[in-house]
């Protein structure tokens, strides 16, 4: 097995060789292709480009140099050597940026671990807070060293994986801001159901101590009273149903005209009620709204965008009804255009009809028609003789 083996590498490397050998004898511009210049791609294009044409001299000395470098036995290389320098480039370039990678890898989670610090100390202390010093100096560092790194990565890298990877960061960025904002918004809800949970639990409490404060507690009944915060149960989160009976409530019609009427009554709605309840209402269409546009819900609420969409649809309608009634006028020429036409064809049947039924005249004696017609009597009793 050995042997055999040893027979195998040592007839592929034969092999390779003579295919190495071949590969040196075709030159390389026959077997490469050649990546154009910025220069050559705008002689080849921009053919009536502006710019100032170089003097002959120079034309003349770059085409000089052009051919000794051309000449130059130093210079010529085979394609296995611009193979193998490509081959090394590219693992150049590859560790670089995997080098790149983890450290930006190690700066995100750096600036991370600070934004969650800075997230849960404004979420446990609602009063706003100073900015802190710190995060701006941590932030201003990660702008240096990124683009310290971009200035430092190599320029002839791989476009559609540079490409390619700040798109997933993008994504990766943009699901990050979905999920912040859908908690935040999910704990505002918690904070606003708890509170109005302990309103209204204050208020029925001050409403029982006034209805008895003139009569005796009894001792039994306030030692086996239970707390109420052990026996109310909120529900912070609102399903399914609550979310899409919300997003019913705020959807409008399709058609902007009957939408901006829909809005209209609303507002006249909300302007006829008492203040507290029109801002409260107002504040919880608010919340609703956002919800949707979290969930990837449009809400169509902007008169200015509406009226506009609404002024786009007459014009539309305008310009439709304008080419329906040409169309119509068209038809209405075609069709008297052709029945001139049939009118005209049948007079000019009836014509030649007789025409043919008159016959051939002679010119000179029955063309003209004589006085009384008693030409052609006479003639007609002088054949009779």
């Amino acid at each position: 097995m050995a042997s055999d083996s040893t027979t195998l590498r040592a007839s592929l490397e034969h092999h390779n060789e003579t295919f190495e050998s071949l590969l040196k004898l075709i030159p390389a511009k026959y077997y490469l292709v050649q990546e154009l210049t910025d220069e050559q791609i705008a002689s080849k294009f921009q053919k009536h480009s502006k710019n100032k044409k170089a003097s002959k001299q120079a034309i003349k000395e770059a085409s000089k140099k052009a051919r000794r470098e051309k000449l130059d036995p130093s210079n010529a290389k085979s394609v296995l050597d611009i193979q193998q320098e490509g081959l090394r480039a590219g693992r150049k370039r590859k560790a670089q940026a995997d080098s790149d990678d983890e450290d930006d890898i190690d700066l995100e989670m750096d600036i991370d671990e600070v934004m969650t610090q800075q997230s849960d100390e404004s979420e446990s202390e609602p009063v706003p807070m100073p900015v802190n010093s710190g995060a701006a100096e941590l932030r201003q560092k990660l702008h240096a060293r990124m683009a310290a790194f971009r200035n430092g990565r190599n320029e002839g890298g791989d476009k559609d994986e540079l490409l390619e990877e700040r798109r997933k960061q993008r994504a990766a960025m943009r699901e990050r801001r979905r999920k912040e904002t859908r908690e935040r918004i999910q704990k505002e809800n918690e904070s606003k159901s708890k509170k109005g949970n302990k309103t209204t639990r204050d208020e029925r409490d001050k409403g029982k101590q006034t209805q008895t404060q003139l009569l005796v507690p009894d001792a039994h009944q306030s030692k086996t009273h239970l707390p109420s915060d052990l026996t109310t149960v909120s529900f912070s989160s609102s399903g399914n149903s609550s979310t899409k009976r919300k997003v019913n409530d705020l959807k409008v019609s399709q058609n902007p005209t009957q939408a901006l009427e829909q809005l209209a009554n609303r507002k006249e709605k909300l302007a006829a009620m008492p203040e507290e309840k029109r801002k409260a209402i107002e504040e919880k269409d608010k919340w609703s709204k956002a919800e949707a546009r979290v969930e990837g819900v449009k809400i169509k609420d902007d008169e200015g965008r509406l009226k506009k969409a609404a002024k786009r649809k007459e014009k539309e309608k305008f310009k439709s009804k304008q080419a329906w009634d040409e169309r119509k006028e068209r038809l209405t020429n075609d069709m008297a255009a052709k029945q001139k036409k049939r009118t005209d064809n049948i007079a000019t049947r009836n014509e030649r009809k007789n025409d043919k039924r008159k016959g051939k005249s002679r010119p000179g004696f029955e063309g003209k028609s004589l006085a009384g017609g008693g030409g052609k009597k006479r003639m007609a009793g002088g054949s009779k003789r």
